[in-house]
């Protein structure tokens, strides 16, 4: 649940007589120290929420207390007033120390060290709940060393809850259509929603194509946020009026993220890095058969399940190609190994768990001994004997995106060593996907010559290798599907239009303009719980940004 992030202060000196035996230093020593609670403002609570435990969807409400001069450590104690809270809310406290007597709860002889403190109260519904709307002022007190603070937090049963209606993948589609998914919201709470702001992160060659003037457009990147005034009552389901994307001539795994929410986003965050300009339109993104004239009801919104992704598989091809060269040194037995990846499209491919859709390997003769290899380049196997790297790409490898990785490598000409360029592909079941976009798998696999003169890689297909569904396309259904919420790279469809230029770094990088590669190809960017990752082309460059998910419980 989003609460605002201003917090109430207070210094209640009306409360410095409070006794605590022995737990406290003399009040005198109040006059040195000055205690502070910063609590939300407001907070909602589902009235069928439970106490905290696994899956429960109560309301955190945390508090931060602050003692100014303090000493290493101080003791203290909280207190919170239950009285004016009956058939609002339950609260619930999981730390150590903290008892209910009454209408009063008493988190007592709390220690605090470096004059910070922290507590969290777990809110949930009341058993003889009171009606939808209702709400209460939860009252903090608070004294450490001598010093008293307070704070209030006004708490109101029931909230609204928007939510998206998910569609099906979207499987009919081919590069250079238009896509007019209808998108529904259901308040599934208890309270109505007053507006509604969508934020549409667009990625993987879908381009956001109305001009709304009811919404702002990032100059840098494919985002757009749109805000309807219109209210949607507890149950009612809404649609809204057509939002068209063009399918790009590089799809292949095409989506569309859609953020709901009933507050602006905040643009103190990863949105904070776009300018945004408003649409140049006189037409405006409106809910079908509803008034755009409601006014903000500061009703909070649960935001459980707000996030929507749109999703479409287009029949394309992508050719991935390995390359590799050798540039010996003069009069010696060594020289510099690049081995790489080329994608010569059409297709951009991504894979949202953050996996890679293939990375390079290069396989070595024992005789060959690797003498420096590139950062992000590793043994491809624990087996000493096994003389073999592999390096790391991106998760989105777009059309004409390049990667070279340089190694010195020391090898006798007189020997005729070669090395083995291949570009392993592993699904999300740990096994080898075959690339079902790649119609050619001809080019997948190259031989380097290690010789006294300069070589480029020939190919060498291996007959076990899949060979895909021939030129007339590929289904990117037979890809793994990533589910939504996972991580993933959002370019601007207008980033693809043109390839990538490969560079070589120190020793040898992962290169490309306009991709993850030259951060290293997002190592360590697997699915992380809680949290999307994304890539925002901006012209020639990427922003890597972090989004939360809001995870069903409020946050």
């Amino acid at each position: 649940m989003r609460t605002s992030r201003s917090r109430s202060l207070g210094l209640a000196t009306t409360l410095a007589a409070l006794a605590l035996g022995g737990t406290v230093a003399p009040a005198a020593h109040a006059a040195d120290s000055t205690l502070k609670i910063e609590a939300p403002d407001a907070v909602a609570v589902d009235p069928h929420s439970t106490a905290p435990d696994h899956g429960s969807n109560s309301t955190q409400v945390h508090l931060d207390l602050t003692l100014s001069n303090a000493p290493m450590s101080a003791m203290g104690r909280v207190t919170v007033d239950l009285a004016p809270l009956q058939g609002i809310a339950s609260v619930s406290v999981l730390s150590q120390g903290c008892t209910t007597s009454g209408q009063v709860l008493t988190c007592d002889a709390m220690s605090m060290y470096g004059g910070k403190q922290g507590l969290d109260l777990y809110l949930y519904g009341p058993d003889a709940a009171k009606a939808a709307g209702s709400s209460a002022v939860l009252h903090t007190t608070a004294v450490f060393n001598g010093a008293t603070a307070s704070a209030d937090t006004k708490v109101t049963l029931g909230g609204s809850n928007v939510v998206g209606e998910e569609l099906p993948t979207n499987r009919d589609l081919k590069p250079g259509d238009t896509w007019t998914p209808e998108l529904k919201v259901t308040n599934k709470g208890q309270l109505p929603a007053s507006q509604l702001y969508l934020t549409f992160t667009g990625g993987m060659e879908l381009s956001f194509l109305p001009q709304f003037s009811n919404c702002q457009y990032a100059t840098e990147g494919n985002i757009q946020i749109c805000t309807v005034h219109t209210a949607v009552e507890p149950g009612e389901t809404v649609t809204l009026s057509p939002i068209g994307f063009k399918v790009g001539s590089d799809a292949y795994y095409s989506y569309e993220d859609v953020e709901i929410t009933t507050t602006a986003p905040d643009l103190s965050g990863w949105l904070g890095q776009f300018h945004f300009v408003p649409g140049q339109s006189s037409t405006k993104l409106t809910v079908v058969g509803k008034p755009d004239t409601s006014t903000p009801n500061g009703v909070i919104d649960f935001e459980r399940g707000n996030y929507l992704s749109l999703q479409a598989t287009v029949p394309n091809t992508a050719d991935f190609a390995a390359t590799g060269s050798w540039a010996p040194e003069a009069g010696k037995q060594q020289g510099k190994l690049t081995v790489g990846l080329v994608n010569n499209g059409p297709a951009s491919i991504d894979w949202r768990s953050g996996t890679h859709p293939a990375n390079v390997r290069v396989d070595l003769p024992a005789q060959a001994k690797v003498l420096q290899k590139p950062d992000n380049c590793y043994p491809a196997s624990t087996d000493p004997a096994v003389n073999a790297f592999t390096c790391q790409t991106t998760p989105y490898v777009k059309n004409g995106y390049r990667a070279s990785f340089d190694f010195t490598v020391q090898a006798d000409p007189a020997a005729k060593l070669s090395a083995v360029v291949t570009l392993p592909s592993l699904g999300e079941d740990n096994q080898e996907s075959g690339k079902p976009w790649d119609h050619n798998k001809a080019n997948d696999v190259v031989t380097v010559a290690l010789g006294g003169e300069a070589s480029t890689g020939t190919p060498s297909p291996q007959p076990s290798q899949s060979t895909g569904t021939g030129t007339g396309g590929t289904d990117p259904s037979a890809s793994p599907s990533p589910a939504p919420g996972t991580s993933s790279a959002v370019p601007s469809p207008s980033a693809s239009a043109s390839p990538s230029t490969g560079q070589n770094g120190t020793g040898g990088s992962t290169g490309g303009t306009g991709n993850l590669a030259s951060t290293g190809g997002g190592q360590g960017s697997g699915t992380l719980l809680g949290l999307g990752i994304g890539a925002i082309a901006l012209g020639g460059g990427v922003v890597l940004v972090t989004r939360r998910r809001k995870a069903g419980a409020q946050q």
